[in-house]
């Protein structure tokens, strides 16, 4: 899925996304049989299927007209076929129907072009819904934000990237101090909650090609390039202030005051992710030991001095 500031689907979206799709899909059969009925029964057609803009009016155009912006940034050429597909389907039986109606002779090709344009939305939407399912699979419902799935192909893109601009790559790991005591004081909704504030108040405060995981329980990951250590290390030191300038409303009107222990280190590129993660993880445990809230690094021996 494509990266921005703000995603194209909300977490909730995401992961409600297939019970949508197959609801789009139980509206288009449940069209169909309606048609069904009226051919059997001669009972006449519904409005909407003998307009020249059906396709916008059924249950299913009306859905999927306002998403289909968003959806076709995700997967393009599928929703471009389910639009023409739909369009198709409404154009055939709408021939068809003129055509019993003015008592004309009904023309074969329009009966099957409307088999084959149903059978193309039901595969469609079949595909849409596979690529939801991986997405809602590879993205954290509480927070939004990536899993550790790809990881290794996106660390090894950003070491790509930092050897072709100049920059150095690093790699961070942030974790949320006293977790334990804020879900046994305030009850796990609420550190659910608390997860969810800290990674949206990390995400904005990075840049456009910066990432942040969600690397497990309360722990985040960064990965993201800077000219040096010192500037890197401004990025760290100022995700740090954020979160303490941010804390998280209660229902009570309380504030709940959060803050991050963060271990970095900078990948050289001879560097696996695992050689990296493992560094980061050590100076993270520094940080932890030294009173939290604060930024520890674990170079390399043979990178820059922070």
């Amino acid at each position: 899925m494509p990266t921005s500031d703000e995603p194209l689907f909300s977490a909730e979206e995401i992961s409600e996304m297939p019970q949508r799709l197959d609801e789009a899909m139980q509206w288009h059969l449940a069209w169909s049989q309606r048609l069904l009925r009226c051919a059997l029964l001669g009972e006449a057609p519904a409005e909407d299927m003998l307009q020249a803009n059906a396709h916008q009016l059924c249950e299913f155009g009306r859905w999927f007209g306002p998403i289909s912006t968003r959806l076709q940034q995700i997967e393009p050429l599928c929703v471009h076929n389910l639009d023409v597909a739909h369009t198709n389907m409404h154009r055939a039986i709408r021939e068809l129907y003129l055509a019993v109606l003015e008592k004309r002779h009904v023309d074969s090709y329009w009966f099957e072009a409307f088999e084959h344009n149903q059978a193309a939305m039901v595969q469609e939407l079949a595909q849409l819904k596979e690529q939801f399912v991986r997405v809602r699979a590879q993205s954290d419902p509480l927070t939004g934000l990536p899993l550790r799935h790809g990881l290794d192909t996106l660390f090894s893109v950003r070491q790509n990237d930092a050897e072709r601009s100049g920059n150095a790559l690093f790699i961070a790991l942030a974790d949320a101090d006293h977790f334990k005591k804020i879900n046994d004081r305030h009850g796990h909704p609420t550190g659910d909650a608390a997860l969810a504030h800290l990674a949206k108040t990390l995400k904005s405060a990075l840049r456009g090609n910066d990432q942040v995981l969600r690397y497990g329980g309360e722990e985040f990951m960064l990965i993201f390039l800077s000219t040096d250590n010192e500037a890197a290390g401004h990025v760290a030191e100022r995700l740090l202030e954020l979160v303490r300038a941010s804390p998280m409303p209660l229902p009570d009107g309380q504030m709940l005051h959060l803050t991050i222990s963060i271990g970095m280190t900078r990948a050289l590129l001879h560097d696996s992710l695992e050689s990296a993660v493992r560094r980061a993880d050590v100076a993270l445990y520094q940080a932890k030991r030294r009173g939290r809230d604060r930024l520890e690094w674990a170079l390399a021996e043979t990178a820059e001095p922070a």
